[in-house]
């Protein structure tokens, strides 16, 4: 008997429609993609505190004529990358340039801890005595005298200055009351010889030389400071490097110019660039933003 085969029928694959369109698989359309800018990597040598009456300007080169980039503001604080003659290359507030270093003086701050209390903030003025029982634990320093808590950062202040190159001569510190009526009689003095009545040269001299019990001395918080090559206690001392360093300088180390220019109808007191006040670094660092002398932070105007 014979198997017949079976029959295969041939299968065949549809024609496309004519009118059919091709599938296509879409290409992705390419995002692209940006690197952002690197964040510049500086290596700082120090900071620069700007002692311009109200701002020094950055400039894209090391010379006046150069384009300006931005503003360095009154008593604010910048990152120094080097020093270049008498140009400074900082970087303030994301801009870097240069600005020229008469207006622009090195920023050194303590390695000691400055002092704080109540004690440090004491109001002594024509209308706020110290009472006539007042006493304070004194401490040598420089020839003179001071108020204990004080002699640790009066040290490293003066040790400061002379390491960056600046010599301070301290000339007066801590006066007795009986040291403060001498000096007051001797200036009250001045003025009688002059002609003057003993009331109205009470009130000359008083704007010099406090009357007992009015002066900061007393206190043994306030340093008459000037340098061996200006030992005047007058306006020439605001010409010297010394000065130039305390301005820049001194609130770091909790000590304040006492009696500023312009103020005088308010401390009743002339204008005196070589008395500083220790009275901590915040008040000292306050009055320094604000150009406020101290009647005006304590709000106690009389």
């Amino acid at each position: 008997m014979q198997t017949v085969a079976p029959t295969i029928t041939p299968t065949t694959t549809p024609a496309a429609s004519p009118t059919a369109k091709p599938t296509r698989t879409p290409t992705p359309t390419p995002i692209p993609t940006t690197t952002p800018e690197p964040t510049p990597q500086y290596t700082f040598v120090g900071k620069v505190i700007c002692t311009a009456d109200e701002f020094v300007n950055i400039r894209s080169q090391p010379d006046t004529g150069s384009d300006i980039l931005g503003q360095l503001p009154a008593n604010e604080t910048a990152d120094v990358l080097e020093y270049q003659n008498s140009w400074v290359h900082i970087v303030y507030d994301g801009t870097e340039g240069y600005v020229h270093s008469s207006y622009a003086y090195k920023s050194t701050s303590p390695t000691v801890p400055v002092p704080m209390g109540e004690w440090a903030e004491i109001l002594v003025n024509p209308t706020n005595l110290l009472p006539d029982d007042f006493t304070v634990e004194l401490a040598d320093f420089e020839g003179g005298q001071v108020d204990a808590r004080i002699l640790e950062i009066s040290t490293a202040m003066f040790a400061d200055a002379k390491a960056d190159g600046v010599d301070f001569l301290l000339v007066d510190a801590y006066r007795s009351y009986e040291t403060q009526a001498g000096y007051y009689e001797d200036m009250v003095q001045r003025y009688l010889n002059k002609g003057y009545s003993r009331a109205d040269a009470e009130v000359k001299a008083a704007t010099i030389t406090a009357r007992p019990n009015t002066s900061e001395h007393q206190t043994g918080l306030a340093l008459d400071i000037v340098t061996p090559s200006y030992q005047k206690r007058n306006s020439g001392f605001a010409k010297t490097e010394a000065f130039a360093w305390l301005s820049a300088n001194a609130h770091n180390y909790g000590f304040t110019m006492r009696y500023i220019k312009g103020k005088e109808d308010l401390t009743k007191v002339i204008y005196e660039s070589w008395h500083w006040r220790f009275v901590g670094a915040e008040a000292a660092t306050a009055m320094k933003k604000s150009g406020e002398c101290y009647e005006e932070y304590t709000g106690i105007l009389d």
